[in-house]
């Protein structure tokens, strides 16, 4: 029974805006408790304990290790993990992997946290854990989220550029959030922009989410001559600032754009617009930005499409110079 589970045992802060409970196909999840205001702190958690080691090179030694020095109220609390939400976990290290978030790069550092990893995925979520600056972590509502809502936030990162069969074969099991629900409209359109929404990213950085360029095998941008103009940074600023307002455009119909997504894109943007020196694309640029949706911008912005700027070459160049294309 329900009543009885395990994690009814988990310590949840007094003040905490949510609740564990069964969610349907999912196991165990947590729900808004009241209603839950777009920027809000949702929980704030330190890890049970921490190991200072790459994912990949943690043993169930490092983690008996970890787990023998807590105390006998935090081990009770550990105990009340369960493999799927339903049994108890047959090796120690399956309960870290399931249970644990990365908190440092350098070094490489891994918690576990009890309540954060309660939270279900969503593809298209309404919270979110930004990056971390400590040991603790923290999660922010992404949205306006009701009474009685499930609170969910996105596992794996890169997903809001990763089609639902890309999103499924990662995740290996089946969402079905609204960009899941196979043969609707909303998802072949989600498919769409998200695929969309990975070539403008490759068109303005010049490589794929990870990092790496893309090959014959799996092509990205089939165009050669504009793949070529973004990896090596001659895109013109204005088509940057068309790739940069559009990316804006599909994440918010994609119901992907948060807080956290404009504060880091938004100076760039503005960034891009004071680069034009053509006194025309300057006038363009600027009526763009006054505008107040970001279709707008788009809208207007697109006006420069195919239009060169004085500042083109000058600023390609810094842009090679920058990434270590040229001296």
């Amino acid at each position: 029974m329900s009543q009885d589970h395990s994690y009814r045992c988990l310590e949840v802060p007094g003040d905490a805006p949510f609740a564990l409970g069964p969610s349907k196909g999912k196991g165990w999840g947590a729900f808004a408790t009241r209603r839950i205001e777009r920027g809000t702190l949702i929980l704030r958690e330190k890890p049970l304990f921490v190991i200072q080691k790459a994912h990949d090179e943690i043993t169930e030694q490092d983690i008996w290790t970890a787990f023998h020095q807590l105390q006998p109220k935090e081990k009770k609390q550990f105990l009340c993990l369960r493999d799927n939400d339903s049994r108890p976990f047959l090796r120690i290290i399956d309960a870290f992997a399931e249970n644990s978030f990365s908190i440092s790069a350098h070094p490489p550092t891994r918690g576990i946290f009890l309540l954060q990893s309660r939270f279900d995925h969503s593809c298209i979520p309404n919270s979110k854990i930004p990056a971390t600056g400590g040991q603790s972590i923290s999660r922010f509502a992404t949205r306006t989220i009701d009474a009685g809502e499930e609170i969910t936030f996105c596992y794996p990162t890169a997903f809001h550029c990763k089609t639902r069969d890309e999103r499924h074969r990662e995740l290996r099991f089946i969402c079905h959030c609204k960009a899941c629900l196979p043969g609707t409209p909303f998802q072949q359109l989600s498919d769409m922009r998200r695929t969309l929404i990975r070539g403008l990213q490759y068109l303005t950085l010049g490589h794929d989410f990870n990092g790496q360029r893309q090959t014959s095998a799996s092509p990205i941008i089939f165009n050669s001559e504009l793949k070529q103009a973004a990896e090596d940074f001659s895109i013109p600023i204005s088509s940057r600032l068309i790739y940069n307002l559009l990316f804006m455009v599909l994440m918010e119909e994609e119901g992907l754009l948060d807080d956290f997504i404009i504060r880091r894109m938004t100076p760039s943007i503005r960034m891009t617009t004071t680069k034009f020196q053509t006194e025309s694309n300057v006038r363009i640029a600027r009526l763009a930005m006054a505008q107040e949706t970001w279709l707008g911008k788009f809208c207007v912005a697109f006006m420069l499409h195919g239009r060169r700027d004085v500042a083109d070459d000058a600023i390609a160049e810094q842009l090679r110079m920058l990434h270590g294309l040229s001296v």
